[in-house]
């Protein structure tokens, strides 16, 4: 641990800090001219670990430095011919298949900093032979790479941060005509791990699982969650049982224990305890390449490797020390994993369930009042260490609090244990069909208690609490409550627990009242979509609307405005696309006014027809508008014209030349990002929304 913490803290400077190759060099010159002088007898002890941490520091240092330099180099910026080969399994969604890939230049760029390979998410038109491809296939195509870019809206998904971290350069969208198979035989292990899981997929479908449960068995025994419903996975967010569906630590320590109880080999014989060991970890190496070998699997994985080879030599290995040395050969290998969110909850919840729970069941007398008692109290010593290890970090990153984790824990964990077990037993009875399709019956009907009592406990009232927003200093702050508090209490020292216990409460209350936003009135939000036009009408009143020039069910609106919906607390806002007249919105043929600002969408070539001159205050011109401006304004004689993301890029260009000939004023919301409309008497203004 004392080795891995200087680390992370050398990557996290190189990442808030732009530190040049030369300082870097001289803190790894100095931690190595400090190294050998510690072996002298006259030097004191404590030297030579400052010695260490220095080298350690500028280590993280250098992997950061070095893989930030690897990722600021940009693709060639026109249509270029490369190789792909695909290292995922394609996503089939609509009418598009997308996939990652690891992407080549087929020709020697002429610029330093152009980029020759890396990972791309390829988006390809649905058809016979898109959706034939599979993991391992080689192809070439012609095609341009784009840079990842967030659309600016409120309260996004920061898509820029998630690609930077996962070591994704950029999508492109390949045509039917741009890109030819390559036959192959060569495969990768990744790529086989990732066939063998699906193949485990379809193993489940075979015999007969579905929807829900067909999900859950997925991503709680393979890891596999992108068909899982988003429905589903809100409960088990509500009812605090997401890390069931993470496969890492506690699903490897559930097979750990199952394969270890099934093999009770306890000779003294060196032989029997070397076989014993090496099926443990067949079984978990197995386990994992079955599971694809994410990131995550592989770390646990190593974690188990480690304690079980431990035990092999009769040593009694520190499961902290194991698991640091997990994260420092993760860390060197991919120095951002330090800042992806699923890589921060999982090693915040095993560090505190290692750290935490055995004193805490020591302190309670857990093994001194029979079995039963042992098991209940364990479960929910485990559930409340990890939940409070994660806290801090789910408040940061997400919000929101599980109000009855401890409940959801004392189902969801034993039907996790039982669900591990029957699907081992499905696996193994392949050979035996009536015995493996018995199993999966009783399978099926596991996993759907298990979604039955979750969703029963999403659904209680007060089951999630929303938390104000927490800064950076705040999750120090809470970090150190909790390890006050839990001091405190394992020490018996009260006057601790009331000091950590009073500070939290204080911090709360700080933050509900001093830190409440002020009321901002009404304001209109014009979304940048690519898809089709959303303008989000927010009154003081706490009505809310959503205006389109299309169907509800055709819109595919829910990421743009569902996570500013969800930021401010609104209602759940009303869909407008036709007629409209109540006592808030009037809304007709793309018309509507705001606050006394008249807008009017156009998608269409309707306006032609047209008789009669209608100024507007905004015009925001949609995906479908046709026909030149200088005739447009003649029509709508107007303020202000807005360039709606659904444009295309061709008539967002011409669009901009000709009101520039004109002298009017235009946003491209494509380049702004969201427009916040405020009104001020008579007067209004277009606020970009993009976050700095």
């Amino acid at each position: 641990m004392r080795l891995a913490i200087p680390l992370m803290a050398g990557i996290a400077t190189g990442w808030v800090c732009d530190v040049e190759a030369l300082h870097i060099f001289a803190v790894f010159i100095l931690s190595v001219v400090v190294l050998p002088f510690c072996l002298m007898h006259s030097a004191p002890k404590w030297l030579f670990g400052v010695g260490v941490m220095m080298f350690m520091f500028s280590t993280g240092l250098f992997v950061e430095s070095r893989q930030a330099y690897e990722k600021s180099l940009q693709w060639s910026s026109e249509k270029n011919s490369y190789t792909a080969r695909l290292v995922e399994v394609p996503c089939v969604r609509g009418s598009d298949v997308k996939v990652l890939a690891e992407l080549f230049a087929d020709t020697l760029c002429s610029i330093n900093s152009e980029r020759r390979k890396g990972l791309v998410y390829l988006h390809f038109q649905r058809s016979v032979e898109t959706e034939s491809l599979s993991a391992g296939d080689l192809l070439e195509l012609e095609t341009m790479v784009y840079s990842p870019c967030n659309q600016g809206n409120p309260a996004e998904f920061n898509i820029e941060r998630f690609y930077y971290i996962k070591d994704i350069s950029g999508t492109s969208f390949v045509y039917d005509e741009a890109w030819e198979h390559i036959p192959t035989t060569k495969k990768g292990i990744k790529i086989r791990a990732l066939e063998l899981r699906a193949g485990a997929v379809a193993l489940y479908e075979r015999l007969g699982f579905e929807k829900e449960n067909l999900a859950l068995l997925s991503a709680l025994t393979l890891g596999e969650k992108r068909d899982f419903p988003q429905e589903l996975k809100e409960s088990y967010s509500i009812a605090g049982a997401s890390h069931i569906l993470a496969l890492s630590g506690l699903h490897m320590g559930i097979l750990y224990m199952i394969v270890t109880a099934l093999m009770p080999l306890r000779r003294r014989n060196f032989v029997f305890r070397l076989l014993r060991e090496v099926v443990v970890i067949a079984v978990l190496w197995g386990f994992a390449f079955v599971a694809g070998l994410s990131p995550s699997v592989v770390r646990s994985a190593t974690l188990f490797t480690l304690m079980s080879s431990g035990r092999l030599l009769s040593r009694d290995v520190s499961p902290i020390s194991s698991l640091a040395f997990a994260a420092i050969a993760m860390l060197l290998f991919s120095p951002h994993l330090l800042f992806d969110v699923s890589f921060q909850l999982s090693f915040a919840a095993v560090f505190a369930i290692l750290l935490l729970a055995p004193p805490l069941q020591d302190l309670l007398g857990v093994y001194e009042r029979g079995p039963l008692y042992a098991y209940i109290v364990n479960l929910l010593i485990l559930s409340l260490v990890s939940q409070l290890g994660t806290m801090p970090l789910v408040w940061y990153y997400f919000g929101m609090f599980p109000v009855y984790f401890l409940l959801t824990n004392l189902f969801v964990v034993p039907l996790a244990f039982a669900i591990m077990i029957l699907v081992l037993l499905v696996w193994l009875l392949t050979p035996i069909p009536f015995l493996q399709h018995c199993v999966a019956w009783l399978l099926d009907i596991v996993a759907g208690l298990m979604n039955m009592g979750v969703q029963s406990v999403a659904e209680l009232p007060g089951a999630s609490y929303s938390l104000p927003p927490l800064g950076v200093m705040g999750v120090v702050c809470v970090v150190l409550f909790i390890t006050v508090f839990f001091l405190g209490l394992i020490q018996r020292r009260w006057w601790l627990v009331a000091i950590a216990s009073c500070s939290a409460v204080s911090l709360v209350v700080l933050l509900l009242f001093v830190g409440k936003p002020a009321t901002e009135g009404d304001f209109m939000v014009i979304y940048n979509n690519r898809k089709n036009p959303l303008v989000h009408l927010v009154y003081d009143g706490g009505e809310n609307y959503l205006v389109s020039t299309v169907p509800q069910r055709d819109a595919e609106y829910v990421y743009v405005s569902a996570p500013f919906v969800k930021q401010k607390s609104l209602s759940s806002p009303q869909w407008v696309e036709q007629e409209c007249n109540d006592s808030v919105v009037q809304y007709s043929d793309g018309l509507f006014m705001f606050d006394g600002v008249v807008v009017r969408l156009l998608d269409n070539a309707h306006w032609r027809e047209n008789e009669y001159v209608e100024p507007v205050d905004i015009l925001v011109l949609c995906r479908g508008f046709l026909g030149p401006v200088r005739e447009l304004v003649e029509v709508y004689p107007a303020a202000c014209v807005v360039l709606d993301g659904s444009l295309y890029r061709h008539s967002r260009e011409r669009i901009k030349r000709e009101c520039a000939l004109l002298g009017i004023e235009v946003v491209d919301v494509s380049q702004s990002g969201a427009l916040k409309v405020i009104v001020s008497g008579e007067n209004f203004d277009l606020v970009p929304m993009r976050d700095k």
